[in-house]
């Protein structure tokens, strides 16, 4: 063995006992030996990764990338290595550029496929992620992760009988994948005559489950019951299901709540006026000029607004990205994290007074517009639900920017929060005490933000979107001052993007008002949630 091979061995295993600091410093002797060492560079940049110094890591792929000869094998395996850091950098779009990038044509093994398969849907490319994954199954039909993916790509894209069956070969596979479960429950509306209960009643029985994978199988079971109008039931399993989901997450509602609270007192009228005033003797940006942000509670009707409108000219939807929190918390300091995290929250918020906002506003407008598929639009959509905690932080750093609230009656939206079995997110939603508290701190903040910044904050309520689809999306096509046409209306049909949200199978549909009202079947179970919302002073209809 060479010695910079040596000592690559040794810096791998110093990698595998997760001594990282050790790994990077005899990386860099193997370099130092031979700087042509291609796994020498992605060794280093996977012990970078793993301290959190992702941008070193994607310095150290790209001279990996650099002496690896132009779309052979170690060129893609080093592209996709790239790729993976830059979407956990938080650079998607980088990332999207490097997969377009590919010689996918040429590439005949499913595993490439299928994880350049998935950092697509990363990117929110459902339809790259979609055709890739079907082109890996054909290679290897039988292998349940890709079969798992594949459902999810064809449901992202609407095409929901596949994606059924696909759940279907994959539980018959694997049948305690408790996720393909609830996943496939979630496609169509079930009826007496076609639906999964007794099964999923069976499979629910099975002595041992772990919570996780019981609590899908109760979340399946509580929408398949209430399509069946067995409301009883349908919460019985509902109660079992939350339960057995908040068990295994660490929370605290009362963290939470001290956030929201910090954020009203850091940004109050004083600081807004100061700031602005400040800025009086500059000429007027244009910053985000073009950019519609579309926020709220989740499940209150936002990837619905986010499709409808996307059916305008020159409208491009970029998900649900994080891309304002990440910038934000990069310039604050905390750089590494996508998200502000509990314990260094009211830190945080006073520190973020600090930053300037105008090169906040760039950064964002850089990165979103980075993306691939955007070179042709007007308009830019950022649907992420939880904007709304920095709206007064949106319009100091993009002052163009178009906001649309999405509201939602009160019991509805928590309803619907509550029966919704989130990956990563929303940890509040599982508990009725949780979610109520929660829903009054949201609520508080909005009207903070509403006080301060009256005309820049457009209130679409969902009800009243449903019940007068055409009027209602004519008004929010002023407001965000685009071309109004009657073909908008059949936004259900133009979808070209996708979406992974779990709205995913409604907003294939005309608009329908039966989930106005829902929580009713539920009045006496859901009474608890209730009882807060009105003692924090919410009128309950």
């Amino acid at each position: 063995m060479t010695d910079a091979n040596q000592h690559y061995q040794t810096a791998l295993n110093r990698y595998q006992r997760k001594e990282f600091t050790q790994a990077i410093e005899m990386s860099e002797r193997v370099l130092r030996l031979d700087p042509r060492l291609v796994n020498g560079w992605r060794l280093l940049a996977d012990s970078c990764a793993a301290l959190g110094q992702l941008g070193r890591a994607v310095e150290s792929l790209g001279r990996a990338q650099q002496y690896t000869e132009l779309h052979t094998r170690q060129w893609v395996s080093v592209s996709l290595h790239l790729a993976e850091i830059l979407v956990r950098a938080g650079r998607h779009g980088e990332a999207r550029q490097q997969l377009d990038h590919l010689p996918v044509a040429d590439i005949e093994h499913f595993q490439p496929l299928g994880q350049a398969a998935f950092l697509y849907s990363l990117c929110e490319a459902h339809r790259e992620s979609r055709d890739l994954f079907e082109r890996a199954l054909k290679l290897a039909p039988d292998n349940p992760q890709l079969l798992f993916n594949c459902a999810a790509a064809n449901r992202a894209m609407g095409d929901l009988a596949r994606a059924e069956s696909q759940y279907d070969r994959l539980i018959a596979m694997r049948p305690d994948d408790f996720e393909a479960y609830k996943n496939r429950s979630d496609l169509r509306r079930q009826t007496p005559a076609c639906n999964h209960v007794p099964e999923l009643q069976r499979v629910s029985a099975q002595p041992g489950l772990l919570s996780l994978g019981a609590s899908q199988l109760q979340f399946a079971l509580a929408k398949e019951f209430e399509d069946l109008g067995e409301y009883e039931q349908s919460f019985a399993a509902l109660t079992e299901a939350c339960c057995l989901r908040r068990s295994g997450i660490r929370y605290s509602i009362e963290q939470d709540l001290q956030r929201l609270q910090g954020i009203e007192s850091a940004y109050n009228v004083d600081f807004i006026r100061s700031y602005q005033e400040s800025r009086q003797s500059t000429p007027a940006e244009a910053r985000g000029e073009g950019i519609i942000f579309i926020l709220g509670m989740p499940r209150t009707g936002t990837t619905l607004v986010d499709r409808i409108l996307c059916a305008g000219d020159g409208v491009f939807s970029a998900g649900e990205p994080g891309i304002f929190a990440r910038e934000l918390t990069g310039l604050v300091g905390e750089a590494g994290t996508s998200e502000i995290t509990e314990s260094v929250a009211a830190d945080f918020v006073g520190r973020s007074r600090t930053v300037d906002f105008a090169e906040l506003g760039r950064r964002y407008q850089a990165e979103l517009r980075s993306r691939p598929g955007v070179e042709n639009a007007r308009v830019i959509i950022d649907k992420n639900p939880m904007n709304y905690l920095y709206i007064g932080l949106i319009r100091l750093a993009l002052p163009k920017a178009r906001i649309v609230h999405l509201r939602r009656s009160p019991m509805d939206s928590c309803y619907a929060i509550l029966k919704t079995q989130f990956r990563n997110a929303y940890p509040f939603s599982y508990d009725q005490s949780e979610l109520g508290q929660y829903y009054l701190g949201y609520r508080r903040l909005m009207d903070h933000w509403r006080g301060l910044l009256p005309d820049a904050i457009y209130d679409l309520h969902y009800e009243k979107l449903v019940e007068d689809l055409a009027g209602e999306s004519r008004r929010l096509f002023d407001f965000c001052d685009l071309q109004w046409t009657e073909s908008v209306l059949d936004f259900h049909r133009q979808d070209k993007q996708g979406t992974a949200t779990a709205s995913a199978a409604q907003v294939r549909q005309p608009v329908y008002k039966s989930s106005v009202g829902k929580w009713k079947n539920y009045r006496e179970q859901l009474r608890p949630l209730a009882e807060i919302l009105t003692a924090g002073g919410i009128e309950i209809e």
